[in-house]
């Protein structure tokens, strides 16, 4: 699929202050058995399985930009936000 349609975009946002990055690329395929695949997976601790894997994929980063939620532009805090979501998160988990 990435061959065809290689543009990509990662978002890692923090779930408490409702902040993060945004990275857009184009991203490929490195298969399993490749000497890049082998370079690759030695990065990654042994503990991760490596026989489970076939292949990798790499994002060529061509842009990175700040996210921010828009509860920000209304007035809110990172404090109140961070405060807000976690008494959310607590009152969804199981209870026992």
């Amino acid at each position: 699929m990435a061959a065809r349609h290689p543009a990509m975009e990662i978002n890692f946002v923090d779930q408490f202050n409702r902040k993060g990055y945004r990275f857009k690329g184009t991203a490929r395929i490195v298969a399993k058995g490749t000497p890049e695949f082998a370079q690759l997976i030695k990065r990654y601790p042994a503990s991760l399985l490596a026989d489970r894997y076939g292949a990798f994929v790499v994002l060529r980063v061509k842009t990175a930009a700040a996210l921010v939620s828009p509860a920000y532009d209304a007035g809110a805090t990172e404090a109140g936000l961070r405060q807000h979501y976690r008494g959310y998160f607590e009152s969804i988990q199981p209870k026992g």
